[in-house]
């Protein structure tokens, strides 16, 4: 930058606090408003915008604004025209019309006083970003002449600190964007403080914040240094040297403080029956409609429940082989089954997953693509009529008026409020919609959510896939081969697969620490 713009705060330590006070002037107008163009480069690059207001031969940006993009909290006195600015374990204290700075117990002084309006507190962004990039992770450079303004944090690979209580004791989970190995990171004690070294490490530490005590946790101070970050935990107890261990997983460090040295027997057995509660170790599969009830129908006669039933074949036969799960259908053969007796068989099995297959279908046979359904009042017409076609198959059930009106929004939304598993069947759909996108030559139509009454009451993660539409010729001639099949039922199986291995990683992990 060329004309990167590089002022000299002054650092005060005895001004009387009154003068912080008198000091104040009058709101000056705020001229010739502008848009600051922000870039933020990282591993992508991202561009955004903030007001620029001139005044007083320098450029001025809204604090609250330019704390949101920096993700700080604040706290705003209006009635004192105060501004707290929280970055990580520091507080920066702002006033409006007064040219000082409090951050934590020391005074800096501005060159210019900071502004106010209607919307609140202006800083003159140059003076005001070299302050505080003291305390950002990450550095800024600002050029007036373009007015932009670029923050540099490329390189961040420690996303968050969680400090959990357990039985033993005490664990602290770092997590990473990357995997980093154990001989790069390093522990040590000294007064009561554990630190945390990790080589290679890059921490954004207006992220961490340490506002309670959890365990023997009381205080959590990060730093950046050039070739690693550390992490400073104050702890409310001695402990021993072989009291610490640290492991790894490939998004988390783990360092346990144990300050316990047993865990009784009967509770260590009660973990793990609780630990296998929550294993997937059962998948149930539902191949849509079967027998009197043929479900969509393509133009040269394709049945969709044929093909669902053959891609539920294929998607049990990987389970079984590769995951060593029990796997069970809701119908094995071209069989009618009502849908309140689909999850209800999940239910009474014990199903830790419940995958609903099924073909789409469009009065336009141009409409093509993949999607994968959740629970949820439909966002669109077309969602919408989606699941009023699945739920529709309840005509051929003989106790149909027992439904009620099922197509009603409060009717969903009862239904995702009696279910705690909304965020993982989330998770799920987003996994077979990114390897859809990966490895099927198919329009990748994402994750969408409606009433599909199929779904209404399964106690565990739960989704509704619609492989395709077997109303549009060149979908349905895919669908009509084995080979097409088989790729749909190894893309749903590698969804799984991670889907299973990023969900008990973190139970496993848990079971073992507590």
């Amino acid at each position: 930058m060329s004309s990167q713009v590089k002022l000299k705060t002054k650092l005060l330590f005895c001004i009387p606090f009154f003068l912080l006070v008198l000091i104040t002037t009058t709101p000056s107008p705020l001229l010739a408003k502008d848009k600051l163009r922000v870039i933020f480069l990282e591993t992508q690059q991202l561009e955004v915008s903030l007001p620029l207001h001139h005044w007083n031969n320098s450029d001025y940006v809204p604090l609250r604004q330019l704390a949101d993009l920096l993700k700080c909290r604040t706290y705003y006195n209006s009635f004192a025209r105060k501004i707290v600015l929280y970055m990580g374990n520091h507080r920066i204290k702002i006033t409006a019309l007064n040219p000082f700075v409090v951050v934590d117990e020391l005074i800096f002084q501005l060159p210019v006083n900071t502004n106010y309006d209607d919307s609140g507190i202006w800083v003159p962004i140059p003076s005001f970003l070299e302050l505080i990039e003291n305390y950002y992770s990450g550095h800024f450079e600002y050029n007036p002449e373009q007015e932009t303004l670029f923050i540099h944090r490329e390189g961040i690979n420690i996303s968050q600190i969680i400090v959990e209580e357990k039985i033993n004791g005490t664990l602290i989970r770092i997590q990473t964007l990357r995997k980093f190995e154990l001989p790069n990171v390093a522990t040590r004690l000294s007064h009561r403080w554990l630190y945390v070294d990790i080589y290679g490490g890059r921490l954004d530490t207006t992220q961490v914040r340490s506002n309670q005590r959890i365990g023997i946790v009381k205080k959590i101070v990060p730093l950046q240094l050039e070739e690693m970050t550390q992490l400073s935990f104050q702890l409310a107890q001695d402990i021993e040297k072989s009291a610490i261990s640290v492991t790894n997983t490939d998004h988390e460090i783990l360092v346990s403080l144990r300050t316990r040295h047993s865990v009784p027997h009967d509770l260590l057995l009660d973990l793990q029956k609780e630990k296998k509660k929550w294993l997937i170790d059962k998948i149930v599969i539902d191949p849509g409609h079967g027998g009197k009830d043929p479900g969509a129908i393509g133009p040269s006669g394709l049945y969709e429940k044929d093909v669902v039933l053959d891609i539920a074949k294929r998607l049990k036969k990987l389970l079984k082989k590769k995951l060593h799960v029990k796997v069970l259908m809701t119908r094995e053969k071209d069989i009618f089954v009502g849908l309140r007796e689909r999850s209800a068989f999940a239910n009474r099995n014990g199903a830790k997953l419940f995958i609903s297959l099924h073909t789409n279908a469009n009065r336009n046979r141009r409409v093509k693509g993949f999607s994968t359904y959740c629970l949820g009042v439909a966002r669109s017409d077309e969602d919408r009529e989606i699941a009023q076609r699945e739920n529709a198959v309840i005509k051929y059930e003989d106790s149909w008026a027992e439904y009620g009106d099922i197509n009603t929004e409060s009717f969903i939304l009862q239904a995702i409020a009696q279910n705690s598993f909304n965020r993982e069947s989330q998770e799920l759909a987003a996994l077979i919609q990114k390897n859809v996108k990966r490895y099927l030559k198919i329009e990748d139509r994402g994750v969408l959510q409606a009433g599909f009454l199929v779904l209404v009451g399964t106690a565990m993660p739960k989704i509704l896939v619609e492989v395709g539409f077997i109303s549009n010729r060149e979908e349905e001639r895919k669908l009509r081969t084995r080979s097409y099949r088989q790729k749909i039922a190894e893309v749903i199986f590698n969804s799984i697969k991670e889907f299973k291995e990023r969900y008990e990683e973190g139970i496993v992990t848990e079971a073992a620490s507590k």
